[in-house]
C-alpha cells in the first residue's frame, strides 16, 4: 500500500529502450464467483504491447486524476489503440501492489512492450482504484480493505519482529528455521491469504478470457498471443500473486516478484517453475524473500537492491517531486524513514527494467541471460543465484 506524495509538474516517463512503439488499451472481464451470486466481479484491466511504428496518435494520460490528484502533468509514451505489430508475441501478466492502480507500473510495462511482450495489467475490483473503458473510475471497497488489514491490526509486531529475526538469527540460519518462521507469519494472516485466493482467480478468468475472447477489445491482441510463451510478474502484493500462479496455472512459465512478501495458502510447496525475487535492503520488511528463494526447486534469482524502499519498486522513483519522509512505530517507538531510499532513481530503474527483460527474454524466449547467469553484474545489486 503507498502514500500519495508531490509528483513532477511536467514529467515524461522514462523512454523504453527497444525497437517497437508501445500500444495501449483498457479492457474489462467479469465473471460470477460462485454460482448463486447475482452479481459479477468486474476484472479491469489495461493491457501494453508492441505496436507497429507509431507517426501520430494520442498518448495515454498516466492516470486517471480522480485516482491520483497531481499527475496530470505526467506523460506516458503508450499510444492507445495504436495497431498492434503483427506476428506472436509473448504474453505476461501484471499484479500491482494492493489499494493501488493499473498503471502503477508503467515504466516497466512499457519497456517489455517495446521489446516484444504483451502485457497485461489486472485489476481487482475492490481493492485497487481503476478507470474502467468507459471512463468511469471505481475505486476501494472499504470494507474489503478493513478485511483484508484486520491480521495486521491484531499483530501490529509481526513484521518488525520478523524482519529482526531476519537480519540477526536469519543470517545463519537452517531452511528447517526458516519454514518455522515463515509458517508463523502464515499462520498468523488468514484473511490476507484469502483474498490472495480471489486474486489468483481474478488472474485466471482474465488469461483465460484473453485467450479466448469474447469481446471485440480483447481481439486485437488475442490473436497475436504465444500461447507457448506466458509468464507473470507483480509489485508487492502483486508480486505474491505472480509467485503463485507458478503452483495454480500451468501455462505459467516463469514469475518474478517486485518485493512482495510472499502471501499464498501454498507458501510450503517448492516452486518447480523459474523465478525472479527483488527486495529492497532498507529494515521497512527486512530480506523477506529468503525463505520463498531457499524453498525453489527450479532456477531461482535473489536480489537484493541496495539503498532502495519498498516504493522504489514502482513508478514513483520516475515521478515523485521529492523525496518524503513517513513515520511507523516499532517496538512502540516512532521511527522515521524515507519513502524513496537513497539509490538514484534512473539506476532503480535500470535495474529492475534489465533483470526483468533478462529473465523473461531466458525463461519465456529462450535467449541466453546477459546478466542473470553472468559476471555482468549490475551496481548497487546483491545477487544470489539457486
Amino acid at each position: 500500500m503507498l502514500m500519495i506524495p508531490k509528483f513532477k509538474a511536467a514529467h515524461k516517463l522514462r523512454k523504453p529502450s527497444g525497437r517497437y512503439a508501445v500500444g495501449c488499451i483498457h479492457l474489462m472481464f467479469e465473471y460470477t464467483q460462485k454460482e448463486k451470486d447475482e452479481k459479477k466481479r468486474l476484472i479491469p484491466c489495461l493491457c501494453f504491447y508492441p505496436a507497429n511504428q507509431v507517426d501520430e496518435g494520442t498518448l495515454k494520460k498516466y492516470v486517471s486524476e480522480q485516482i491520483l490528484p497531481g499527475t496530470e502533468g505526467i506523460e506516458t509514451n503508450s499510444y492507445l489503440n495504436a495497431p498492434i505489430s503483427e506476428g506472436k508475441h509473448p504474453l505476461l501478466l501484471f499484479n500491482h501492489g494492493y489499494s493501488v492502480y493499473l498503471e502503477a507500473n508503467t515504466v516497466q510495462c512499457e519497456e517489455l512492450a517495446s521489446h516484444g511482450y504483451i502485457v497485461l495489467s489486472i485489476g481487482h475490483q475492490g481493492e485497487g482504484s481503476y478507470e474502467l473503458p468507459n471512463g468511469e473510475v471505481i475505486t476501494m471497497d472499504k470494507d474489503m480493505q478493513a478485511d483484508f488489514l484486520v491480521d495486521f491490526s491484531n499483530d501490529k509486531e509481526l513484521f518488525p519482529n520478523y524482519a529482526t529475526w531476519l537480519t540477526k538469527e536469519g543470517t545463519d540460519a537452517t531452511f528447517e528455521q526458516h519454514y518455522t518462521k515463515y509458517k508463523e507469519m502464515m499462520d498468523s494472516q488468514p484473511r490476507i491469504l484469502a483474498h490472495m485466493d480471489v486474486w489468483l482467480q481474478d488472474c485466471l478468468v482474465a488469461l483465460e478470457m484473453l485467450l479466448n475472447p469474447t469481446e471485440q477489445g480483447a481481439n486485437l491482441v488475442s490473436n497475436h498471443i504465444d500461447k507457448d510463451k506466458i509468464g507473470a510478474f507483480g509489485m508487492s502484493y502483486g508480486g505474491a500473486a505472480a509467485l503463485g500462479l507458478t503452483h495454480s496455472c500451468d501455462l505459467i512459465k516463469a514469475s518474478a516478484n517486485l518485493d512482495g512478501f510472499y502471501y499464498n495458502s501454498k507458501w510450503s510447496k517448492p516452486f518447480s517453475k523459474p523465478t525472479l525475487m527483488m527486495q529492497h535492503d532498507s529494515m521497512q520488511v527486512g530480506p523477506h524473500l529468503t525463505f520463498p528463494f531457499l524453498n525453489a526447486e527450479h532456477d531461482s534469482y535473489l536480489v537484493t537492491v541496495k539503498q532502495s524502499t519498498h516504493n522504489n519498486f514502482t513508478d514513483y522513483t520516475d515521478i515523485m517531486a521529492e523525496n518524503e519522509i513517513q513515520k511507523i512505530v516499532i517496538d512502540e517507538k516512532e521511527v522515521e524513514f524515507k519513502v524513496l531510499g537513497d539509490i538514484d532513481p534512473d539506476k532503480m530503474q535500470t535495474i529492475m527494467n534489465t533483470l526483468l527483460l533478462d529473465f523473461f527474454n531466458k525463461y519465456i524466449h529462450g535467449s541466453d541471460s546477459r546478466y542473470l547467469d553472468t559476471d555482468d553484474s549490475l551496481d548497487d545489486v546483491i545477487l544470489l543465484r539457486k
